[in-house]
Order: C-alpha cells, then structure tokens, then sequence
C-alpha cells in the first residue's frame, strides 16, 4: 500500500544536523510544518530546563494524538494552507520531498522574521527545472545556505530506508520594519498628521464587515480581519515606541527620579506581541463558534462542560472554515456517546439524593464475580432537593434553572425531539407564584410541584415511557441490563419489570439487613453505595444484593436462576437505540 503522505520518520542524527544549523538559538516560538509523529522535534533544544514550545502541523490527522501526548500542540493540518506565520521566530521541516520546494516558499512567504531548517531531496536544489525550485534556489543564494549530506537515511536509526540524498538548507528572513521605522522618519511623521486628520468625524466600521450571511465563513472573515488590525496595531506601537526612544528620556528620567520605558520597536518584540494578540482573538473566535452552533444550545450543562474540557485541545489549531468544519464533524461523529452521557447524568442526578426516587432490581450477572444491583428511576414520581428561595425572589436560581433546562433537553432527546414544547424553565418562570403557593403545574414531561420551605421540587412524569426508555438505556450502559444479543429469562424480565411492586418489601428487608451488618450501628448503605469509600461501596452493594436476593426468594424467582433461558418464556431486550441525531448542526 502505498503512502499518500510520503511519511520517512527524520532519522536523530540528521535531526540533531537541523537544530544545529540554527544561527539564533534565542528561540521565541517554533513550528513544524510536517511533523509526523515528532520525530524532528525530539532534539529541540531546551530553555530554563524547560522543553521549547513547539506547534505542529500535520496532515495525517492519526498522528495528531501522538502529537499531542509528547506535549506538541497541533495548531492546523495542512500547511499550504496555513496563513498564522508571522508569530514564529524559527520554522524548522521535513517536508514530502515531491512538494519541498513549495513547504519552504510558503514558510518563507507567511515568517515575519525569523529562520528556516529545512530537510529537501537534494534533487529539489540540484535540478532547479521548475519555477518554484527556481525561485527556492534564488531565495538560498540570497538569504540562506545549502549542505548536501547522503545516506542520512539508510542508517540504523531510519525507520524507513531510502537512499535519497538530501540537502539541508538554512535562510534567515529578515523583515524590513526597523528600516523602514528608521529610514523615513519625516516622511512618516507627515503621512501620520495626513492620517489624523483625515479619522476627525464618526468612527465607522471598515465596510468589509458587512460579511455574508453563513455564520462559519461570517467568523472567520471577521477573525482574519481582527488578526490584520491587531497586527497593524502592534506596528503603530513599535513605531511609536522608537519615536519615544529617539526623543530621548525625560527630565525625570534623567534625574533618576523615573523609570525609563523601554523600547518595543526590536522585532523580537513585535513578534511576541503578535503572538500574544493573536492567540488571545483565536481563543474567542473558537469560543464564538462552541457557544453559537445549535449543538450545544442542546446539550447538559455537564456535557458542555466536556465539550469545552476537550475544547482546550481543539482551540489550538489555526481558524480557517476547513478546521472549523472538522471540529464540528468530529462532534457529529460523537453524538451518540454524548447523547447517551447525557442521559446518564439525568439519572444520576435523580437517583443521587433520595433513595425513593430509584428502585432497586438484581442486576446482569456476566463473569464478575459478584453480581450487582440495577437502579430503575420510578414513573410515578420522583423529587430533588437544593432549589430553596426567599420570599422576595420571582423565580428559581440559575443552577437551578440550568438542572430543569438538562432534563427537558434529556427528555426530549428521548423522545425524539430537538427540544420541549413547554420547557420547565418556563413553568417556573411563568407560574413561580402559583407554584410556591403548593399548585401542581405541567410541562412537556413532567407535571411539578414546588415546596420553597424545604426546597423541594417534586416530578411527576407524564410518560412511562420515556422513563422505561432512560431506565434501559442507563441500564444496558452500566451493564445492569443483559447485551443486545443476549437472551434473559422471563423470572429476570419480570423482577426488572416489577421493581417497583417489589420496592416495599426491599426496603424493609435492607432495614432488617442492614441492622445485623451495623451490629451497634445503623449502616446506610443507599448513601455508601453513592457518597461512601470502596469499601463502604462494596460492603453496601453486597447487603442490597442480600436484601434483593431474599425478596425475590420470597416471591417465588431464584436469584441463582435469573441468567438461564430454560425458564421457558425467554424474551429479547427491548432496545431501540438513540434516536436519530437532534445535534443538527447550523449551516
């Protein structure tokens, strides 16, 4: 099979010869253009015992993650079309040999100011018959030098062997802003006093922001044009700090009774700046397009707050539509695992405070060695506790709103809907006197009732249903519920169907069990099995299995015999899967 990407892993040594060639070892920040799995990076140098920060691109996204576990951030994938240059003192590649001459001319078209390392076919120097190589070979004699090595990689530290020379070719770019700056003082000062009075009036926005009307394309022209001005601003500040430091100190100054600015106008500095100014508005614009989609108007607050865990990774590449489309596919593609973690949260939410809320049934035995309870959230009611409020207020908190926004986006995600028709957080606003007066009010899939005094809110579902649904699908994740594929016998359906008609007598039986386990004490193990230690965990786990076990003993099912399908009637789990997807994405 062959290799799209032309991957040849930079042998050490030849890597070593790269960082070598570096004239300024005063590294500010570097890129790697093609970087593989990292292999020319491994050498870099290190500064106050510190690894150099690097970023990479790297077109064959499988690598991105062995990327990123050796510490390098992946700020794009394809660097032809890579624009964020100018915020790199060094650029050091080991590119396609088939496209090197055109790796180097786009470093060296997007480096403000800086070095270029570049590993080439020694064919890409030697046999100039293109207009590219023509013009690399012109940019070497100009501003850089060239080093012919063979066999760099046959040797034993080659993980792929070719017997291709290479060339090793070193430029400096050097930009002409100190120049310039310096060169035309008068001229410049001139044009500035043309320039103010030409801004007296209205300050209006530049017309190029009446943008087209697609969000993505919309958020990404404003961010190039918010990049462009930051970087004219940055100029207009160096200029203006090397005119401040012509001028001279100040009488304060010179009388040691001031501190003396310092001069920004070196392009080291303007460099750093850019860099700083650029990151902090591709932070915001990769934070406008996570909090704008439609996707997350329809996930938890939990969820999102996954989403933007992973976020930190996704915000480092470059922001072009190409990477911006790629990110949201790559949550398409997930869709399924966040649907179903959100679902889990609900009910864990629910099943966390009161141990009323769930019912208890005997769980999938598999291979473990011991065999755990499944929890069932009731279908008649269930309450949460924590959502109190004083006599003055007008409606619930915020983390209160933001818990009954997570249950209708839950809800309606089981019931195959983008959102609910009467949302919670609209009862409570609309109805918050009539609640805390004791009345029962509906939503889409839930009546509820709200006590202020204690800070209560009692749901009551509107679908058996929809919670039957969230119970299997909870269940089949925990694996408290047999696989798909996998038959259960009628005496395990009918005690995870009757859970709750069972649910009396469990909870006498735990209170008789857990009185002989505590001896002197009372132990509680609904709240070990959620809040206690792994002990207090599996000592719970184990009385509720005793208690669940007796009372299906009583009721004529053996525990022992749930899993064998010789009970006659065996029936399939009843498993439908998530509904199709409700993260549609804005176009």
């Amino acid at each position: 099979m062959t290799d799209p990407y032309q991957y040849y892993p930079t042998p050490e040594a030849l890597s070593r010869k790269a960082w070598a060639l570096f004239k300024n070892q005063q590294f500010a920040r570097v890129l790697e253009p093609s970087a593989g799995e990292g292999h020319l990076l491994r050498p870099g140098p290190y500064q106050y015992g510190k690894r150099l920060p690097i970023d990479c691109i790297e077109i064959d996204i499988r690598k991105h993650a062995v990327l990123r576990d050796e510490g390098y951030p992946v700020v794009g994938m394809d660097f032809l079309q890579f624009q964020s240059g100018s915020v790199y003192s060094h650029i050091i590649m080991n590119p396609p040999f088939s496209e090197g001459a055109k790796h180097v001319l786009k470093a060296w078209e997007i480096l403000f100011d800086g070095e270029i390392v570049a590993i080439l076919n020694a064919e890409t120097v030697r046999n100039p018959f293109s207009k590219e190589r023509q013009l690399l070979l012109r940019l070497i004699e100009q501003h850089g030098e060239v080093e012919f090595l063979q066999e760099m990689f046959a040797g034993e530290d080659a993980e792929r062997k070719t017997p291709v020379d290479v060339a090793l070719v070193w430029l400096k770019k050097t930009s002409t802003f100190e120049q310039d700056i310096l060169g035309n003082i008068l001229d410049d000062l001139r044009q500035d006093r043309r320039e103010a009075d030409d801004l007296v009036g209205e300050f209006q926005l530049p017309h190029e922001l009446a943008l087209p009307n697609a969000f993505i394309d919309n958020a990404v022209l404003m961010f190039n044009a918010a990049v462009e001005a930051a970087r004219q601003g940055v100029v207009s500040e160096a200029r203006a700090s090397r005119y401040r430091s012509m001028l001279g100190k100040t009488l304060g100054e010179l009388s040691g009774g001031g501190i003396g600015s310092e001069d920004d106008s070196s392009s080291d500095a303007v460099k750093r700046m850019l860099f700083k100014r650029y990151h902090d508005l591709k932070n915001r614009a990769w934070a406008s397009i996570l909090r704008s989609t439609q996707v997350t108007s329809r996930l938890s607050t939990t969820a999102q707050k996954r989403l933007e865990s992973d976020f930190e990774t996704v915000k480092s590449l470059e922001f072009t539509v190409p990477n911006i489309y790629g990110f949201l596919q790559g949550i398409i593609d997930q869709q399924g695992e966040i649907q179903l973690s959100m679902v889990c949260d609900v009910f864990d939410l629910i099943t966390r405070y009161y141990s009323d809320n769930a019912v208890f049934y005997m769980g999938w035995k598999s291979n473990d060695k011991h065999r755990t309870l499944g929890m069932r959230i009731k279908t008649t009611r269930f309450i949460l506790p924590g959502h109190g409020s004083s006599s003055y207020q007008n409606g619930l908190n915020w983390e209160s709103e933001r818990l009954l926004a997570d249950f209708d986006k839950v809800f309606a995600l089981l019931d195959g809907k983008t959102e609910a028709e009467v949302s919670l957080v609209s009862v409570f606003r609309q109805h918050f006197r009539e609640l805390r007066n004791g009345e029962r009010i509906g939503g889409s899939y839930f009546d509820v009732r709200y006590y202020p005094g204690v800070g209560t809110i009692h749901f009551f579902p509107k679908s058996k249903i929809l919670i039957d649904r969230m119970n299997r699908w909870v269940g089949r994740q925990r694996r408290w519920l047999p696989p798909v594929d996998t038959q259960a016998g009628q005496g395990f359906w009918q005690q995870f169907e009757q859970a709750e008609r069972f649910d009396k007598a469990f909870h006498a039986e735990v209170k008789k069990q857990s009185k002989l386990e505590g001896r002197n004490y009372r132990f509680n193990p609904y709240w070990a099995i959620n809040h206690g230690g792994a002990s207090e965990r599996e000592q719970g786990q184990r009385l509720l299995t005793q208690a669940m076990s007796s009372v299906l003993a009583s009721r004529g099912i053996d525990p022992d015999s749930l899993l064998d399908n010789d009970q006659g009637c065996v029936r399939q789990l009843d498993w439908d899967g998530l509904p199709d997807s409700n993260l549609a994405l804005a176009s």
